[in-house]
């Protein structure tokens, strides 16, 4: 027969154990949330009206190459320019991280964005990886690029006719 003191020590033993499951289950559904919120704020500043407008400005920019790029759109000669297309950018570099990282599922990024990043990659493409070869940064808008890569195999994988 099993005392008070043993049944006492194991029920004690089996809440503490319930508790940290609970903790451990509320904490990853919080970081969860949190995540989700990240990449809502992100699609929400990417489906706005300005950006819209940015978006299409970006797309429409006239350049030939990377000397053209820069003579006419690096930071030094239009600022502005330079300042909306990085808000794009380190916006579809944000999700492409957090998809990387397994925080959200392409799945869910491709119904919110659609192939608008990929547009953007399309047309941006060769000047990125030029500054990455010619400025040193081998990982200038890897993000981006991670993005990109997984909405065409997913847009290759669900929507073939």
């Amino acid at each position: 027969m099993v005392d008070y003191g043993t049944f006492s020590i194991v029920l004690t033993g089996l809440g503490i154990i319930g508790a940290i499951i609970y903790y451990t289950l509320t904490l990853r559904n919080v970081n969860k949330t949190r995540e989700l919120q990240i990449f809502m704020d992100i699609a929400h500043s990417l489906n706005s009206e300005e950006t819209q407008k940015t978006w299409a400005e970006l797309i429409n920019a006239d350049f030939t190459d990377y000397d053209d790029y820069m003579s006419k759109y690096d930071s030094s000669v239009d600022p502005e320019f330079w300042g909306k297309r990085g808000a794009i950018w380190w916006n579809y570099n944000a999700v492409g991280y957090l998809l990387m990282d397994g925080h959200i599922s392409i799945d869910l990024v491709y119904k919110l964005l659609g192939i608008l990043a990929v547009l953007q990659w399309n047309k941006w493409s060769e000047i990125i990886l030029e500054i990455r070869k010619r400025q040193g940064l081998p990982e200038y808008f890897i993000g981006f690029e991670y993005l990109v890569n997984e909405m065409l195999k997913y847009e290759k994988e669900h929507h073939e006719d």
